[in-house]
């Protein structure tokens, strides 16, 4: 726990909504969400050590299993009270998928906020209040609305309207849930992360995106697109722009992949 905050340059620290909301910003610029590993096939377990290896050491990225069951288990060591949920991913559409996204509510003076550092270029980059009052994120604003009398949306104000990113019942889960939705998603042949290769980097200013070899930087301005050529450019883009560890092999097995 001291090394995660370490490397997040977050020293001393009270427990309070503007710690909560330095947590999450940073984490979300220092840690990519990623499917790198998804992507190649391999093992992944969601023990704590294996995911602070994998994640704040071996910077490897990870996705929201990964990213929030880190965050979990830190917000723990600190004292916090943290609440696992499992979420539906429905991108605005009146469907009923697998219960494949996780997240955590935090209560902090009578007040709920969600906290996900595992969506990826959508996700929020702060604490969300559980509420339908708006919660400003730089440019970007989000709510919580109650659909449909406990079926909570998360929702992102996006192209001139609301956008449900997922929905979520308060209903008890655990690691037990945590571990059939991960294998699901990263071991399902048709599992968008076995298919795709997605990372994405949220920066104070601007969201670094990468889908197969579609990258884009998107800021207040506009977006910067670059179709990806090479596993050399493609490395370059993981390492340098996106803060990935990956060798020539794996980018080359990479490209490889997505070329064909």
């Amino acid at each position: 726990m001291h090394e995660y905050l370490k490397v997040l340059e977050l020293h001393d620290h009270e427990q309070g909504l503007g710690f909560l909301n330095e947590v999450v910003r940073r984490h979300v610029s220092a840690f990519s969400f990623s499917s790198v590993n998804c992507f190649l096939g391999e093992d992944l377990p969601l023990d704590f050590e294996s995911l602070f290896n994998r994640i704040v050491v071996q910077r490897r990225g990870g996705y929201c299993f990964e990213q929030n069951g880190l965050l979990f288990e830190v917000l723990k060591e600190l004292g916090y009270l943290p609440e696992l949920y499992l979420a539906r991913v429905i991108y605005n559409q009146d469907t009923h998928p697998g219960l494949t996204h996780r997240i955590t509510i935090v209560e902090h003076e009578g007040q709920k906020y969600v906290l996900d550092v595992g969506f990826g270029p959508l996700g929020p980059r702060g604490p969300v209040l559980f509420s339908e009052n708006e919660t400003i994120d730089g440019d970007r604003r989000f709510r919580i609305l109650d659909c449909h009398s406990g079926n909570y949306h998360m929702q992102v104000f996006k192209e001139g309207d609301f956008f449900s990113l997922y929905r979520f019942e308060l209903a008890r889960y655990g690691q037990a849930d945590c571990e059939l939705g991960h294998f699901y998603s990263h071991r399902h042949p048709e599992a968008s992360f076995v298919n795709h290769l997605v990372v994405a980097c949220l920066q104070e200013s601007e969201t670094r995106s990468l889908r197969d070899l579609d990258y884009r930087v998107i800021t207040g301005h506009g977006v910067t697109e670059n179709i990806i050529g090479s596993a050399e450019q493609l490395r370059r883009i993981l390492v340098d722009e996106l803060g990935m560890q990956v060798t020539e092999v794996e980018s080359c097995k990479l490209f490889e992949r997505l070329d064909a």
